[in-house]
């Protein structure tokens, strides 16, 4: 049974694309490729595809006006040792061969693309940017080059998002921008790149939440007339409801925010003359109050005590502009805890040497020299007692 000689003109014009002359247009030689890799590219691996690829390289070599060569050992013409197209027409030949678009064609068409979005509302400079690295084969994340059609809904809904007037959910955001209430969701991380490269900011920024701007909490909290001192149980107060108020008092001896729900619903049964304010990564409301606090009243942290616990703490420290002092938060030593991650590892060392945990700095190299996670849960300390808790 006969076989097909392959295609070994389409893996060349694959390893054109990849090299540098293909990606970039700039190339001071010929392109150049080692045909026994070639040969394997074109999965020419039995003794008649290999007769059948050798057969057709040579004759279309041949016919190629010089624009493909063949080079063979000095000593024996019938050893191929290396394919090589020619600088200045072998690309224009060679995907004319295979019937593709050349990388030169592609990296214009992407080029005009960017270019056809100069007279909108993103930045001329930034458009400017992103056509000449299409051109000159640089990044043009988070765009993908093979992809006309996405880069062009990424960069239409890129429009409407800078666009985005008042506060909503991503969800009613997506359907009213992409008709789709999915969308703005699964393109979130490539949108908020571009974001960040325009102005520096994220979908939150611009008012398009993944949930509420809401902080839960509970104690001794006066909104103008609203006091919340007398409540049982915890309560939601908005970002803008904290904007809108006139006059917000805090009368605790003390706030106290803590990481988990779980742990923040079981103090709030205990709590005495303590604003208890429940997060993790603060979000725009929890900042909002901890801008209105007091500068006299101390803050404390209750978290987890793995890298993550004191990742937190130490993004607390740093957006809240505030002092805060870790509560509970001692490494808790377990030789079946889980074992340290390499990114976890990595946390830790910067946690170490970074400025605003100095104070955490020897159980943080406690934590990295046993390898261990520990007992890092705020719930393996079990229901909260007022024993446990001295200031309450």
């Amino acid at each position: 049974m006969a076989h097909e000689h392959p295609d070994i003109l389409k893996a060349f014009a694959t390893r054109y694309r990849e090299s540098q002359a293909g990606r970039t247009g700039v190339s001071a030689d010929d392109f150049t490729f080692d045909y026994r890799k070639l040969l394997k590219a074109a999965h020419a691996d039995n003794a008649e595809a290999c007769t059948l690829a050798e057969e057709h390289l040579r004759r279309i070599a041949s016919q190629s006006r010089g624009n493909l060569v063949i080079e063979t050992h000095p000593r024996d013409d019938k050893l191929i040792l290396l394919v090589r197209l020619k600088r200045e027409a072998g690309e224009e030949w060679l995907f004319q061969y295979v019937r593709e678009p050349s990388p030169t064609e592609e990296r214009q068409k992407l080029a005009l693309l960017f270019q056809s979005f100069r007279e909108t509302a993103l930045p001329a400079e930034w458009i400017a940017k992103l056509s000449h690295q299409a051109l000159n084969g640089g990044s043009v994340e988070p765009f993908k080059r093979e992809d006309l059609e996405g880069n062009r809904e990424l960069l239409t809904i890129l429009i409407r998002v800078l666009e985005w007037k008042g506060v909503s959910l991503i969800r009613f955001a997506s359907c009213v921008i992409c008709h789709d209430s999915k969308r703005l969701e699964q393109l979130k991380s490539r949108l908020e790149t571009a974001l960040s490269q325009i102005c520096g900011k994220t979908f939150e920024d611009l008012g398009l939440l993944e949930k509420p701007r809401q902080v839960l909490l509970h104690g001794p909290l006066c909104l103008d007339s609203l006091d919340f001192a007398s409540l049982r149980g915890p309560i939601s107060i908005s970002e803008t409801d904290i904007h809108a108020a006139t006059t917000i008092r805090c009368t605790a001896a003390r706030v106290l925010t803590v990481e988990n729900e779980t742990t923040f619903l079981e103090l709030s049964k205990i709590n005495r003359n303590t604003l208890l304010i429940q997060t993790s990564y603060p979000n725009r409301a929890v900042l909002a109050l901890m801008a209105c606090l007091p500068v006299e009243t101390p803050i404390f942290h209750f978290g987890d005590t793995d890298p993550a616990g004191f990742e937190i703490l130490r993004d607390l420290r740093e957006r809240s502009q505030r002092i805060i002092t870790p509560l509970h938060m001692s490494f808790r030593s377990k030789e079946d805890s889980p074992d340290l991650t390499q990114v976890e590892r990595q946390t830790l060392s910067r946690l170490i040497n970074h400025p605003v945990m100095v104070d955490c700095r020897n159980l943080l190299e406690a934590m990295l020299t046993s390898g261990k996670k520990g007992e890092f849960e705020q719930e393996s300390l079990g229901a909260p007692r007022l024993s446990d808790w001295p200031f309450y």
